[in-house]
């Protein structure tokens, strides 16, 4: 075979390393190719010589980058391919077989970090990723892809809604008679852009819905409007309403709100007016419709879509992301949306003695940041509910006795509350969060340092 360069042969030593298992390399017209070579080999009754069943995983160029072929391209372009000493090969792939396969499999450091790197800013660029993790950046664009099809990554915004003009609340219904089946419930709800998250549950509460509202009076018309749909009239319930202030995590907005935000948008009225902070310009509006679909999105590609000046997406990005400024976008980020859990699990802590709450907070801080290194955060989202005046926490469970646990730990770092569990059954509407965040930039990790509980440690910088 032709003399394989340097940085060829780095690249192929660290996609080995990432499999786990046999690869092999060979020259074949004018390329580098890959092929996994796990599968068994099978006798030919025609041919004395056996013939390999094996998947082509792509190429590495002469400069060392990893170039994995796409899916619906992987048998045509392997066809009839000849080797030194080899006949043929039989060549198989199966995406599912293969994804599913990676997702039980426990990832490596590099590929937490990449996780968590990507979680953390999905805007950041190859150079920064690489010196962030370690990897390097010819072997970067496979492992993202790899992640991106094990994990189904989603990449979208994190936003600062009370920037935007929203304040957060959450709806709590119990079906007092007959309940109505998830796909019932859906079509009550799916078409007000105010709901963002709706969660069918087991426990205290049939249903819990998440939504953004500009004021106490809106979001109390969100509830008119959901209790009197045609599926929803005639259903005995109970249905609760309190604000919220997230403490950890997000709710990802559908794309139906920017509807809505659309018509927060500023409009020249006279020749002398000018936009201020509080106004949104249609360049911004743009922007965050467009990265909360995909936040890797390149500018120049939404001013072309928009047909804006060269330069207008850019400009908007850095408006919202100044903390002195709008500061609309907390952060580019992503979600995983096929991640190998059992199901997801909601306990609410309805806090009974305030004093006794407060005396063991800084525990509580601490617990939820200090998590076992799984591929994602121990909770997807916290926030304080004010009525009941509380605190509710997501979280998925990964493995048996994930749910029984957390309850255990959390009793015994917290007192002054009354601890309620929920299993949820269905995601009726919208999508959990599920990421790998640094919790060192969390709020409960900045309020320990601040008070001295916690010794400041050097962060990793995001950007």
């Amino acid at each position: 075979m032709e003399k394989v360069p340097a940085k060829v042969q780095e690249a192929f030593d660290e996609l080995k390393i990432l499999y786990g298992r046999s690869l092999e390399l060979k020259f074949l017209k004018g390329k580098f190719c890959i092929f996994d070579i796990q599968a068994t080999i099978k006798n030919n009754k025609n041919k004395k010589d056996p013939t390999r069943a094996t998947n082509y995983i792509g190429y590495i160029t002469k400069y060392g980058i990893i170039v994995p072929v796409l899916a619906k391209h992987r048998s045509t372009r392997s066809k009839n391919l000849q080797f030194e000493g080899i006949e043929k090969f039989n060549i198989k792939y199966n995406k599912k077989e293969s994804t599913n396969k990676f997702a039980n499999k426990k990832l490596n450091r590099a590929d937490i970090n990449l996780l968590k790197a990507l979680s953390m800013n999905s805007r950041l660029t190859f150079k920064r990723i690489s010196e962030i993790t370690g990897i390097s950046i010819h072997a970067l664009e496979y492992r993202i892809e790899r992640l991106e099809r094990i994990w189904g990554i989603k990449y979208t915004l994190e936003l600062n809604m009370n920037n935007l003009g929203f304040s957060e609340y959450m709806i709590l219904a119990k079906f007092t008679r007959s309940k109505p089946d998830f796909e019932r419930i859906k079509k009550a709800l799916e078409r007000n852009p105010m709901i963002q998250l709706a969660l069918a549950t087991k426990g205290i509460y049939d249903l819990v819905i998440f939504c953004v509202a500009e004021n106490n009076n809106a979001v109390a018309e969100v509830l008119d409007n959901i209790r009197n749909s045609e599926i929803l009239n005639k259903i005995e319930a109970e249905w609760y309403i309190t604000p919220i202030a997230v403490d950890y995590g997000f709710i990802p907005l559908k794309k139906e709100f920017f509807d809505i935000l659309k018509e927060r948008v500023w409009h020249r009225k006279k020749r002398r007016d000018h936009s201020n902070l509080s106004s949104l310009m249609y360049r911004e509006y743009v922007l965050l419709r467009e990265l909360n679909e995909d936040s890797r999105k390149s500018f120049s590609s939404i001013d072309k879509k928009y047909n804006l000046p060269a330069g207008s997406a850019k400009r908007a990005y850095k408006d919202l992301t100044n903390e002195d400024g709008k500061n609309v976008i907390i952060r580019p980020t992503l979600t995983l949306t096929l991640i190998n859990k059992r199901y997801d699990g909601i306990i609410i802590a309805d806090i009974i003695n305030k004093e006794k709450f407060v005396e063991t907070k800084h525990n509580h801080r601490k617990y939820i940041i200090n998590e076992p290194d799984e591929v994602v955060n121990r909770f997807a989202y916290i926030s304080d509910m004010e009525t009941p005046d509380g605190i509710f926490y997501l979280f998925p469970i990964l493995k048996e006795g994930d749910k029984e646990k957390i309850e255990n730990e959390l009793s015994e770092t917290i007192n002054g509350v009354k601890f309620n569990s929920l299993i949820v059954e269905n995601v009726i509407i919208g999508n959990i969060s599920y990421r790998k965040f640094d919790n060192l930039y969390s709020k409960q990790y900045l309020n320990l340092v601040k008070i001295n509980s916690t010794p400041a440690v050097e962060r990793v910088i995001y950007n």
